[in-house]
């Protein structure tokens, strides 16, 4: 087990911008990112109106409208509209909820803090998502959503979740913050499920700065969240002002958040129809490299390549995927590389820790049971999905000569690490 004192003397991860301000590449970048014509209209609006202007109710009712949903929560952040969610649902300690083991950290966020417990499932082989098949042996009396992570762009195959959870009255989250705008059997990503959660963090496809969302139909839950989570859990009354009455938080969407937000929504269905494009042309370029296995899109769906990604077959090369990535990154692909990170059973050791410890709420009771965190024994099918998946951020600003020189990249680098004598 790594001390503390071990901790102390690892960098702090970078988020955003800072991820990639070491990158040097000739093929464009993330950053910086296209603003919105009317960003500057917006935050001049908000700057006029001395604070006072409606931006966040606007970006909230227009977002809602464009996929479907009554209701539009905007909150500073993916983890905070979350944080929002749990704040909202009325589980109780030791309550379960199942989640996607390729997923991020702002995942579990909300869901710890309102001490429920985690509980990750396997994926699908081929796609790296959640299916109701790799659900459905996780499902105990405790359980009580799940949240469903439509991985890198890609929207997890929902009609079978959403049957399965009906069947157990549970509630399920899609978490877009990867997908926005991708679609399933020709319906909206973040309009399949119960509740849906966005990211407009600067790095996202919709990058409006910080930001995120929760979209939702169900009323009384829109009205808890919107009282828990933006009113501090306040209730005005007469003759007296404001009382608290549930233990709330101020998760509010600033002004200037929402006024790049709706700028940038505003100009991104040509952006996605681009990154879509771009990754299907690379795919048909590379898809005869010995070695490579190209990320297959199911036909029902149309997956908006937050990042790109492609498998390899380890045996096929002479050094480690992780060798290969850091070729293919040297070679002007910049920010490639693994994402084992994503695993959150490694990735979060301190949960497997707690469970030992039989912290709270792990401890049986209010947990039901011990719940397992070997990555190993619970998600083996995520672990080998990404232990040998190459993937690097995507960027609506690649045009078809770009595309053409990142193949010629992978096809060099691998060709040049093929084992010889080896099947492609």
């Amino acid at each position: 087990m790594t001390s503390n004192q071990d901790h102390k003397i690892l960098p702090d991860a970078a988020y955003g911008a800072a991820q990639a301000s070491t990158e040097v590449s000739d093929l464009p970048a993330v950053f910086p990112r296209k603003m919105g014509p009317n960003a500057m209209k917006y935050l001049q609006e908000v700057v006029d109106s001395g604070l006072s202007s409606k931006i966040v109710a606007r970006f909230e009712e227009t977002f809602a409208k464009a996929h479907g949903r009554r209701f539009c929560v905007a909150s500073p952040g993916c983890t905070q509209a979350l944080f929002a969610l749990f704040l909202g649902l009325e589980f109780e300690p030791g309550d379960e909820v199942i989640v996607s083991p390729i997923a991020d950290y702002g995942d579990l966020c909300g869901l710890l803090f309102e001490n429920l417990v985690p509980v990750f499932c396997d994926t699908d082989a081929d796609t790296g998502l959640i299916t109701a098949e790799t659900i459905k042996p996780c499902i105990t009396d405790r359980t009580k959503a799940i949240l469903a992570v439509n991985f890198f762009g890609l929207p997890c195959d929902f009609d079978p979740i959403m049957a399965l959870a009906r069947e157990h009255n549970i509630l399920v989250i899609e978490d877009v913050c990867q997908s926005i705008l991708a679609t399933y059997k020709g319906r909206v990503s973040g309009s399949l499920a119960d509740v849906a959660t966005f990211s407009f963090d600067s790095e996202k496809t919709c990058g409006g700065d910080v930001g995120g969302a929760l979209l939702l139909d169900d009323e009384d839950l829109n009205n808890r969240i919107v009282n828990r989570a933006l009113s501090r859990g306040a209730k005005q009354f007469p003759g007296f002002g404001r009382k608290h009455i549930y233990r709330g938080s101020a998760l509010r969407m600033p002004q200037c958040t929402a006024a790049t937000c709706l700028a940038n929504w505003e100009i991104l269905p040509p952006q996605v129809e681009n990154r879509i494009a771009m990754a299907g042309l690379l795919d048909s370029l590379i898809e005869d490299v010995p070695g490579v296995r190209v990320y297959r899109v199911p036909e029902d769906r149309t997956h908006t390549y937050w990042m790109y990604g492609f498998r390899i077959d380890p045996e096929q090369f002479t050094c480690s995927t992780q060798d290969l990535a850091a070729q293919l990154k040297e070679a002007g692909i910049a920010s490639c590389g693994l994402g084992m990170y994503y695993i959150l059973p490694m990735g979060v050791p301190f949960l497997a820790e707690n469970v030992a410890a039989g912290n709270y709420p792990f401890n049986t009771p209010v947990a039901s049971r011990q719940v397992d965190y070997d990555a190993e024994r619970i998600c083996p099918n995520a672990i080998d999905f990404m232990s040998d998946f190459i993937r690097w951020f995507w960027t609506e600003k690649y045009q078809s000569g770009h595309i053409h020189q990142i193949a010629g990249i992978i096809r060099e680098v691998c060709e040049r690490n093929h084992r010889a004598g080896s099947k492609s």
